[in-house]
């Protein structure tokens, strides 16, 4: 039995209550130590600053604690951990978590985190086209890529209470989002309400018509409601080649919920055509609005699509199969990670 490992875990602002797994895991004796990427101060608030910080702090962590492990959750955090890791010589082993980008890097930062993510010993993605873009764009080998789909428990929604009252569609989330197709295929159809909820970035120059109400950051159990409540949500993402969705389209499928997507191979390892959705060509308001309006005018339709959906998640996005993963990664003895035996 070798002496306890260190983990060292570098997170967005999830919340410091968020420990991922660490609790479960309590009985393999693991030694945790959780950084999480939350603003401190003005200059934080206003800038990317604190994931610069966090992630020193997260290196440092790990060299002071001889870490056998550093995990990164997302692939800016990813990047700066390598960075700082290569500047301090640490030679502690890395996986990059979450490694999804809604947009690629360019010019100089696309050539640093090429550079960074040579030192990183496995990546985590969440669909089948990631892992050959990312291998491709940044050379990375795609043996050190692993695909896993998006596990998540269902989503809480608050209050019970529809918070929008009579029958609306719905879409939420911002990243890579096709808000403006949306828009134009909702202003065909003035007799259906919806109900987006985006971020501010996906306010600017929007021009919503008068069917469709917008919330702007409001709360994550809110936007649930919003989903839970409404008859089917809509999907749009800016490109037939768009890795991005997942955790908006699990959350309908855990609650139910059927929903018209752009046709991308960026989601196509959770999307089953007339089983739990409908696909869309991208930019094609026309085509969206006769989809979306063909649904609406077919609760069977769109009640069977939720109840296949919610089936799908229970298999395939539970979050039991992330502990599951988490557990292989660490203690299995085929797993070049193994921190523990």
């Amino acid at each position: 039995m070798k002496n306890p490992s260190c983990i060292v875990c570098c997170t967005p602002a999830w919340g410091e209550n968020w420990q991922w797994f660490a609790p479960e895991l309590s009985e393999y004796e693991l030694h945790w130590h959780f950084h999480y990427d939350k603003p401190q101060g003005i200059l934080e608030r206003y800038t990317r600053l604190s994931g610069i910080r966090t992630c020193l702090e997260a290196v440092l962590s790990a060299k002071k604690h001889q870490a056998d492990l550093l995990i990164a959750h997302n692939p800016r955090l990813s990047f700066w951990c390598a960075f700082f890791a290569f500047c301090f010589g640490v030679k502690t082993k890395q996986i990059a978590y979450s490694f999804n980008f809604h947009e690629l890097p360019h010019g100089l930062k696309w050539q640093l985190m090429k550079m960074a993510f040579k030192t990183i010993d496995q990546f985590v993605v969440y669909s089948k086209l990631e892992k050959q873009l990312y291998s491709d764009y940044f050379g990375i080998p795609q043996e050190l890529i692993e695909t896993k789909l998006w596990t998540m428990k269902p989503p809480k929604f608050a209050p019970e209470e529809p918070l929008e009252k009579g029958d609306y569609i719905c879409a939420i989330g911002g990243n890579a989002r096709d808000y403006q197709t949306l828009m134009a295929a909702m202003k065909k159809l003035p007799d259906l309400k919806m109900i987006i909820v985006i971020r501010p970035s996906n306010r600017k120059n929007l021009k919503i018509p008068a069917n469709v109400k917008a919330f702007v950051n409001i709360s994550e159990p809110h936007a649930m409601n919003i989903l839970k409540h409404s008859r089917f949500m809509v999907l749009p993402l800016k490109g037939a080649e768009v890795p991005c969705g997942h955790y908006t389209l699990v959350s309908a499928m855990h609650l139910g919920k059927g929903f018209i997507i752009t046709n991308s191979r960026g989601v196509s390892d959770y999307v089953i055509e007339d089983y739990n959705a409908i696909t869309c060509q991208p930019f094609a308001p026309d085509a969206l609005a006769e989809a979306i309006n063909k649904l609406w005018n077919n609760p069977d339709k769109f009640q069977k699509l939720g109840e296949n959906g919610k089936q799908f998640a229970e298999k395939y996005c539970s979050e039991d199969l992330s502990y599951q993963h988490l557990t292989n990664l660490l203690f299995a003895n085929n797993s070049p990670w193994k921190v523990y035996s």
